[in-house]
């Protein structure tokens, strides 16, 4: 028996619905890749809060409509617009959902279960990497491109990127910086070999794989579909990349960093730059993803208020031009005491209703 738990609407972008005893959420808006919006997160939270006090439901399942993309992150023009219109507070709480709601998958009390198929970016890693069972396929790609729209890579970023490690290496602030300060892509294989995914699954056992899960457990499904060296096993490009990541980005500073990095980080603004290497060096030392996530909320307020928000959506998503005019110009001209002074605070995820 199928039992809904959200209305059906038009304008419903989430489909959640509990099948021998899984809660399994569909992402359903494939033709802007599932990015998330303000209603998204509020639905996506009130789901899960109901199922984690739900004896009915034994575990979640998370993935998407088409596999294009399984979400590429959060409508930051929502935001952006909010900011425009004067109201600052209506876009801070689409971040204080949104953190809220990976603070909540975290440390969900049951098996929380993310098929990353395809585009996983900005939001989608919050959706799926503090998962207890997070799946990819070869076709998925991994990014955190933040620092390119004038913003920061956040949804608890600051906790996972430093915290990547390879086998038998201890994890490397050097490797978190090249993901978060340039955006680099990643895939499902160098996902499962830096920690940030478990399990490979071929894209052709896909369904089968979910549909397993949903009736069997994951572990089933696990055990059933994972990928094995006998299917031939992707490469890790980044695990064969890792010295010279670490060579160039574990300098002491930002500007050896971009000496060195070169193309890698042009077209990102300064502040967000600035903003991410001190995050990243916070988040390294944290003791919890709650407190990455609650100086995340202090970074955003700040981040959307400045300049660089506002310019780099427009240039990015709404005109599609390469040519953003960042204030300031360069990362010597940026106040790094100011932000700096933002790494003290903090703001307060949502309570639960």
């Amino acid at each position: 028996m199928t039992q809904s738990t959200v209305p059906a609407d038009p304008e419903q972008y989430v489909r959640a619905e509990v099948r021998h005893r899984t809660g399994v959420i569909t992402l359903d808006r494939p033709k802007a890749l599932n990015a998330l919006t303000a209603k998204m997160y509020r639905d996506l939270l009130e789901c899960l809060w109901v199922w984690s006090d739900d004896d009915s439901v034994d575990q979640v399942l998370i993935h998407a409509s088409a596999s294009r993309a399984f979400c590429a992150g959060g409508d930051i023009r929502q935001v952006r617009q909010a900011v425009l219109d004067g109201e600052i507070e209506r876009g801070m709480g689409a971040f204080t959902d949104e953190y809220t709601l990976n603070n909540l998958i975290a440390g969900y009390p049951k098996p929380y279960i993310a098929l990353m198929e395809g585009y996983t970016m900005g939001g989608g890693m919050g959706l799926s990497v503090h998962g207890s069972h997070r799946i990819v396929t070869e076709n998925t790609v991994m990014a955190m491109p933040e620092c390119v729209i004038g913003f920061f890579p956040d949804i608890g970023a600051s906790w996972f990127l430093p915290r990547m490690s390879l086998l038998g290496r201890g994890p490397s602030l050097a490797v978190a910086r090249w993901m978060g300060l340039g955006g680099q892509r990643i895939s499902g294989a160098d996902a499962v070999a830096v920690g940030l995914a478990d399990v490979l699954v071929p894209s052709e056992r896909l369904d089968r794989f979910r549909e397993l899960a949903i009736s069997d457990g994951v572990e089933a499904a696990i055990s059933e579909f994972a990928a094995t060296a006998a299917d031939g096993l992707p490469d890790t490009s980044l695990a064969e990349a890792w010295d010279q990541i670490e060579q160039v980005y574990g300098a002491d500073s930002l500007p050896e960093v971009l000496a060195a990095a070169g193309e890698e980080l042009a077209g990102a603004s300064p502040s967000s730059l600035v903003r991410t290497w001190e995050l990243l060096d916070a988040g390294a030392a944290a003791s919890s993803v709650t407190e990455c996530l609650e100086r995340e909320l202090a970074f955003a307020r700040a981040t959307i208020s400045a300049p660089d928000f506002s310019e780099g959506v427009r240039c990015a998503l709404i005109d599609k031009e390469d040519s953003p005019q960042w204030s300031p110009a360069t990362v010597e001209e940026v106040d790094v005491a100011a932000i700096k002074a933002v790494l003290g605070a903090s703001e307060p995820l949502r309570e639960r209703p």
